[in-house]
């Protein structure tokens, strides 16, 4: 057995696993606050476009934040929906054989949640057509 394992401080772990997990809550409990945060900015940007006439510039400009508040708003939605499927699994943690089943479960949203968007109305050739 190694030394650090032989003189682990259990008291000092199960703080840091308990602070780890009540960030993790209080994170989780901000994020749709966060998400309206990024709506209202994304409407801001839209309302500003539809009400005012603007030069290429500055369209250029407005579609760079426009830009940056829809990166921002997918970090968000990413990471409340990979906490949903954390909190509802949650009691997997305790058993060790169920740790793996758990993380598994984070890793398949994960990959759901970074697939390509796929478009409702338009097509990709509209949107090039559009930009030209």
């Amino acid at each position: 057995m190694n030394r650090k394992k032989l003189f682990m401080n259990i008291i000092e772990e199960v703080k840091e696993i308990i602070a780890k997990l009540n960030e993790l809550d209080k994170y989780y409990e901000e994020l749709p606050q966060q998400l309206g945060v990024q709506d209202s900015k994304e409407q801001d940007i839209l309302h500003y476009i539809e009400d005012n006439k603007i030069s290429a510039f500055e369209s250029y400009r407005l579609v760079k934040e426009l830009k940056k508040v829809r990166d921002e708003r997918r970090v968000i939605k990413n990471n409340y929906e990979l906490l949903q499927v954390f909190n509802s699994n949650k009691n997997k943690i305790i058993n060790q054989s169920n740790r793996q089943f758990l993380m598994q479960d984070m890793y398949v949203k994960e990959k759901r949640l970074n697939a390509k968007y796929k478009n409702r109305q338009y097509t990709e050739e509209e949107l090039k057509e559009i930009i030209k």
